[in-house]
């Protein structure tokens, strides 16, 4: 695991909360930073009486954070009894005692069946790359039968059964889990809004980069705009133009919540394509439903970079009538006929002789490792964002 800078300064005077978000802000505003999207919500064997520890990388720095709980696609509401966040040390102990969250005052909150709870300012300093992990506990009663999922957590996540051990700096460990819930994102403070939402699918979500090392291409751009912040809205299986169960609503229906909606949101990269592409849809058709999300990012004052799809040759959906697609809906988006603010080239950053450059090759001919994730990164012109 690459080191990371953290820090924990004094505790300061809370804020006021502000909500929402606004491409034209220009005062003090809340920055996604952290979490994922959830894309569907199965269901449980109830959970009950447990602790859910979650860890999350931050783009952005701030003395003040606060924390969003979802019941997205569930049909139940949940009742936290407590929700708790500090600085990872290692595995699920904290660097020092978590601090409590609380909900309009209260500790305790009932997040409503597909809505949204939004914490009270948390006095926690961090600056950007630092781990945080997130503590949600589930009274007895609660019994939790279906809640929101974000498939890959890319780290290890931690649950203990029978107690409330969410302020516990070394929390005791009944199992690990591999997947996000409940915590759609995390805010930063800021002195204006600053944004920068990554969406796509699993290459974007960091399949094939090393588990709990933070080196997806969304958090290498972090490392090279200081002083903004990076949200990753990646799902794995996503689609632009079609729902997909676990995968999540395609990026047309999800648009709204995982983008637009982002606080401080002012910019949007758009690398979604080719699950849609692998499942025998026209390149075409993918370009109108791509024209749409343009039109909409400036309807609501973003900017938008549209990503090149990268090369798949020896993956075993991408046929050659795939790369011929592929290919087309390439040159569409270097075209620039989109009307999006930039384009970012990723195929090219990646490829060799129609493949991915084995360097960057996970191992599956389809998404990319560490090293691929910064190449991909390094080639976004940070002018355009």
């Amino acid at each position: 695991m690459r080191n990371r800078l953290v820090n924990v300064l004094a505790v300061v005077a809370v804020l006021t909360a502000l909500s929402g978000s606004s491409a034209l802000a220009s005062g003090p505003v809340w920055n996604a930073a952290g979490g994922s999207a959830l894309s569907y919500a199965p269901n449980l064997g109830a959970w009950d009486n447990q602790t859910l520890r979650q860890v999350f990388d931050l783009s952005g720095g701030g003395s003040q954070i606060r924390i969003r709980l979802t019941q997205a696609y569930s049909a139940q509401s949940a009742w936290v009894g407590h929700v708790t966040v500090g600085v990872q040390l290692s595995a699920a102990q904290t660097v020092q005692t978590p601090v409590t969250a609380t909900f309009n005052g209260s500790e305790s909150v009932t997040v409503p069946a597909g809505g949204d709870a939004v914490s009270d300012p948390v006095s926690l300093a961090v600056v950007p790359n630092t781990r945080v992990e997130v503590s949600i506990y589930l009274p007895s009663g609660a019994h939790l039968s279906q809640a929101p999922r974000h498939d890959l957590a890319d780290d290890v996540e931690y649950n203990y059964v029978g107690g409330d051990v969410s302020a516990v700096q070394n929390m005791p460990i009944t199992n690990t889990f591999d997947f996000n819930t409940m915590v759609s994102g995390i805010d930063v403070y800021g002195t204006a809004a600053t944004t920068v939402v990554a969406v796509g699918d699993s290459i974007t979500d960091g399949l094939g980069t090393s588990v709990s090392t933070d080196t997806r291409w969304p958090n290498y751009l972090a490392g090279r705009v200081p002083g903004r912040t990076v949200v990753d809205q990646g799902i794995g299986g996503n689609r632009v133009t079609a729902d997909q169960g676990a995968s999540g609503l395609s990026l047309q229906n999800r648009w709204a919540r995982d983008v637009l909606s982002q606080p401080g949101a002012v910019s949007v990269i758009d690398a979604d394509g080719i699950n849609d592409l692998r499942a025998g849809v026209n390149a075409s058709v993918l370009e109108q439903a791509q024209q749409a999300l343009v039109v909409s990012a400036h309807d609501h004052g973003l900017r938008i970079v549209l990503a090149t799809l990268t090369p798949c040759a020896g993956e075993t959906q991408c046929t050659p009538a795939v790369q011929t697609q592929l290919q087309l809906y390439n040159s569409w988006v270097r075209a620039g006929t989109a009307g999006a603010d930039g384009v970012v080239d990723f195929y090219a950053a990646v490829n060799l002789n129609g493949s991915i450059n084995p360097y960057y090759d996970s191992g599956d001919h389809l998404h990319l490792n560490s090293a691929g994730a910064r190449v991909m990164a390094d080639v976004v012109d940070t002018s355009e964002i």
